[in-house]
């Protein structure tokens, strides 16, 4: 089974996890890349950016029980320059970052009342994170020009917001094809990782904050607040364009040997 996993920071502890049962069965991709994978059936399973599992039910199969979720995330931040509140503001980002501006996007309207611009560039200058957030001010006044830069963590800003940690990427195989040999083993593997995390993020970097980061806020179980998550953030996608209508959130079930239906 070849899994392929979205290259992202927020991500790279679960890469590293599963690199460790599956060999080099697993590596790192674009999110266009793995989509394209999984879609040409390169690969069998990819951790792929919520919002395109979420906007392709058709297309994907979401498997149940784990995905990866943060309370805060250090990975996604938006620095703004005007000041919060203002009517409107520009955000420039890559294809990698188009999560991230979303979010950014819903969290800025909804907390601050302003309207985000997203302007999507193939690519960002070679010094800047391919997934990084470029905020642009539109309105040219003397308050916005004195406002002191702001940084926002967008995964506490969605906390804030919603009471739920952000998802941000599920598990998917390409529609029909989550057989329950696929959901056990991914299942088992993540579950094998939330439970020897401490084990593995002393091994994958000497850095205290990635380490804190692995133990306190990373979440590996795709629970009853994850999934509200994910449905409340199905509404956004609506209001805000990505989607022509309100997706249902629906995963692949797992039958039990008693005849009953592992979904969560």
């Amino acid at each position: 089974m070849k899994i392929a996993v979205w290259k992202n920071p927020v991500t790279y502890p679960v890469f590293k996890g599963l690199s460790d049962t599956f060999g080099k069965n697993v590596f790192l991709a674009t999110r266009e890349q793995l989509t394209a994978d999984l879609q040409n059936g390169k690969v069998q399973v990819a951790l792929m950016p919520s919002d395109v599992a979420l906007a392709n039910p058709e297309e994907f199969d979401i498997i149940p029980a784990v995905a990866v979720s943060t309370w805060n995330n250090p990975y996604a931040l938006l620095t703004v320059g005007a000041e919060l509140g203002s009517k409107s503001i520009g955000i420039i980002h890559s294809v990698e970052g188009r999560l991230t501006a979303l979010l950014a996007a819903i969290v800025l309207k909804e907390h601050y009342g302003t309207e985000a611009a997203l302007n999507e560039r193939i690519s960002l200058p070679d010094e800047i994170a391919s997934d990084a957030l470029i905020s642009i001010p539109l309105e040219e006044s003397p308050e916005a020009l004195k406002a002191e830069a702001i940084t926002l963590d967008l995964g506490q800003e969605w906390y804030e917001l919603s009471n739920y940690p952000f998802v941000w990427a599920v598990f998917v195989t390409r529609k029909g094809e989550a057989t329950p040999g696929v959901i056990t083993a991914i299942r088992d593997a993540m579950v094998f990782l939330d439970d020897h995390r401490a084990d593995f993020a002393s091994q994958w970097s000497k850095d205290e904050e990635v380490e804190d980061f692995v133990l306190n806020d990373l979440r590996l179980r795709l629970d009853d607040m994850a999934v509200a998550s994910l449905t409340e953030l199905c509404d956004h996608m609506f209001f805000h364009g990505v989607t022509p209508e309100i997706q249902p959130v629906v995963f692949a079930s797992l039958p039990l040997n008693d005849g009953e239906v592992f979904t969560d």
